[in-house]
């Protein structure tokens, strides 16, 4: 009866699709009709019925065991992870900056001005990987301070300002050695009659043979001059602490000089 049945459903649809190209509506209609006739009475045959319930705990079957292998695998990469975890626990680990991150922080440290305390650094370009009291450890560069001040660092640009604030610092050092020399000179060269005239600016003194004489000018250390018998003045950057002896440095050295030459008047 089951072969019957799906014989007939094969020849009707033949028929259907012949009388279809023949343009044969009425033997069309109705050959379509008897392949879905017997088609339903082939789905209530007992072997289909059997057939379609073995498919359909095929199925079940299958989709179990996809399911239950699901679960098998997602429940050992959570142990995988979890093993993982406990592994890497228990080490200081630090992730390194993002690469964008640490090249802003970089553009920022080169703006930094020598002199910067170490709160205000790190307020300004965030907090290092490291900090050793001295020096703040970055991603790519480190700062170096002293008395908790920015003194230098690793970075070109750094490094720069550094080197420009030494190169001022030497000419600010060589004007100041020169202005003191000056007024040395200055000192050293006036007449005796002179700096005795004037009690209020230069005190003076005899020690034994030699006249000594004080001046402190303004923004600048003490100075003595010291006449020996010897008609030989020398002036002295004073220096309490006596590094330079007991008076200081030596300034000036040279002849002394009693008077200011008299002015010679020629008339022609």
């Amino acid at each position: 009866m089951d072969s019957l049945l799906a014989v007939l459903i094969v020849v009707f649809f033949i028929l259907f699709i012949y009388y279809w190209r023949k343009k044969n509506k009425t033997r069309k209609w109705i050959f379509l009709l008897l392949t879905i006739l017997t088609s339903i009475l082939f789905t209530q045959t007992p072997s289909y019925k059997s057939q379609s319930a073995q498919n359909t705990e095929s199925q079940r079957i299958a989709s179990s065991k996809k399911t239950e292998a699901k679960e098998k695998s997602s429940s050992s990469k959570k142990v995988t992870d979890s093993s993982t975890n406990k592994n890497t626990g228990n080490k200081k680990t630090s992730s390194k900056p993002n690469k964008i991150v640490s090249y802003l922080t970089k553009r920022k440290a080169e703006k930094l001005e020598l002199g910067t305390t170490k709160n205000n650094v790190i307020k300004k370009i965030g907090k290092p990987i490291r900090d050793d009291g001295q020096t703040l450890t970055y991603d790519g560069f480190v700062l170096y301070f002293e008395k908790d001040k920015l003194v230098g660092g690793s970075l070109p640009a750094i490094q720069k300002k550094v080197d420009k604030k030494i190169a001022k610092e030497k000419e600010n050092k060589k004007q100041y050695e020169n202005e003191l020399k000056g007024y040395a000179q200055a000192f050293g060269r006036k007449p005796v009659d002179t700096i005795q005239s004037m009690p209020s600016v230069y005190s003076a003194d005899r020690v034994e043979n030699n006249m000594v004489y004080r001046w402190h000018p303004k923004g600048l250390p003490l100075m003595y001059r010291v006449d020996d018998s010897d008609n030989f003045t020398t002036v002295y950057e004073y220096d309490k602490n006596g590094k330079y002896g007991l008076l200081g440095h030596v300034l000036y050295q040279g002849r002394t000089i009693y008077q200011k030459p008299a002015t010679r008047t020629i008339y022609q």
